[in-house]
């Protein structure tokens, strides 16, 4: 039997059986000088005391008996001392950061004290941690490999989705650490905030713009974006960023528009390069339209040119970029990747959601659009 002995109070002492944890209340004279060998240090007394219950009902043995006591004071002696330099008028965020607890945690344990006048007890029925089981990592690997996807949020949601089972994204994220897939990213840890500028409408605007490919050596790269639901509509690779195959892709999206959703482009927003957009006066003195933009006034689209060195006005364009250059090189041709791209969970259509830019672009048709694809139906 091992038995550990401290001094509860000036008359008694307590004796803990931590094969059974039963207690036994003895006069403090009787004990003499044995309490000196106490196990236990004496100042954890009144820590003892007020968490038995936690050891007792999590059956812990004596050296986790004694961590867990050495924790507890650990934690309630910074408190108290935040609590005095919060008294002495100390500011907030001076302090939180010495106790490891965000400012806001720290304001509602310091109301907590000012109201009972005591220190507040840490919680430890709460919910016990719970560790992924051999199913739930085959099936993040199996949905890794299925949807060439590396995030924690998209395979959440990508096995919620096509699977059914709702698995934390925290728990994801720190499998994929250990297994190398996944990287820490200080600037993910922190708050964000999301802004989502979107049209309501499919084919409501598009958005063009080139890019020199890095994964495919010598190649020039232009799609033709759907603002509203991110589906890519047409696009290429191509030797050169020449202003034909601005006309070409932007003639391709509206046979598709009309023969696949029934719609119109509306409005066409590019940078001011060269390829969409002319940077010279003619010879009256007034600006000079390209073809490209002769093009855009002859099928009724407006055009919306960029400010100059503003590319977040055609940000999606900008975004697929990195996302291309992320992942063509898993795909044999162009036409592949734009499949899985458009068949993929998109974040920045829901973060709750698994939607995909196909899913979208129906969804989000014009109004007349609906009606024009029903009396398709009846041709």
């Amino acid at each position: 039997m091992i038995k550990a002995v401290c001094v509860v109070s000036r008359y008694y002492f307590l004796t803990i059986d931590f094969s059974g944890f039963s207690f036994s209340h003895l006069p403090y004279e009787s004990l003499g000088w044995r309490f000196k060998f106490c196990s236990i240090q004496k100042l954890l007394h009144p820590y003892l005391e007020r968490y038995f219950h936690i050891i007792q009902c999590n059956n812990y043995d004596k050296q986790e008996a004694l961590a867990f006591l050495r924790m507890v004071r650990l934690k309630e002696r910074k408190l108290s001392w935040a609590f005095k330099e919060k008294e002495k008028g100390v500011e907030n965020k001076e302090i939180y950061p010495t106790i490891n607890v965000k400012k806001r945690r720290f304001q509602q344990l310091y109301a907590e004290y000012k109201m009972t006048g005591k220190i507040p007890e840490l919680k430890w029925n709460r919910r016990p941690k719970r560790f992924l089981s051999e199913d739930e990592k085959s099936l993040i690997d199996n949905a890794v490999n299925e949807s060439k996807m590396n995030g924690a949020v998209h395979l959440r949601l990508y096995i919620k989705k096509y699977y059914g089972k709702n698995i934390p994204h925290n728990k994801i994220h720190g499998y994929l650490l250990k297994k190398g897939i996944a990287q820490e990213d200080k600037e993910k840890k922190k708050q964000r905030i999301y802004r989502l500028y979107e049209r309501e409408h499919s084919f409501s605007l598009g958005h063009l713009d080139w890019h020199e490919s890095k994964c495919i050596k010598g190649k020039q790269v232009c799609v033709l974006i759907d603002d509203a639901s991110r589906n890519i509509i047409f696009g290429g690779e191509f030797d050169n960023a020449y202003e034909d195959y601005n006309i070409r892709i932007v003639k391709e999206g509206i046979k598709i528009a009309w023969k696949n959703y029934s719609s119109v482009w509306k409005q066409m927003n590019t940078d001011k390069g060269s390829q969409f957009y002319a940077n010279k006066k003619d010879l009256d003195g007034e600006k000079a339209k390209s073809r490209f933009e002769l093009f855009l006034k002859e099928n009724n689209i407006q055009h919306i040119p960029s400010r100059r060195n503003h590319p977040q006005t055609n940000g999606k364009n900008e975004r697929w970029f990195r996302t291309y250059e992320e992942n063509r090189g898993k795909y044999k041709t162009f036409k592949e990747f734009i499949d899985w791209y458009n068949g993929r969970i998109h974040l920045g259509l829901n973060r709750k959601e698994g939607v995909t830019p196909n899913e979208s672009i129906g969804w989000k048709l014009q109004p007349e659009a609906i009606i024009g694809l029903f009396f398709r139906g009846f041709e």
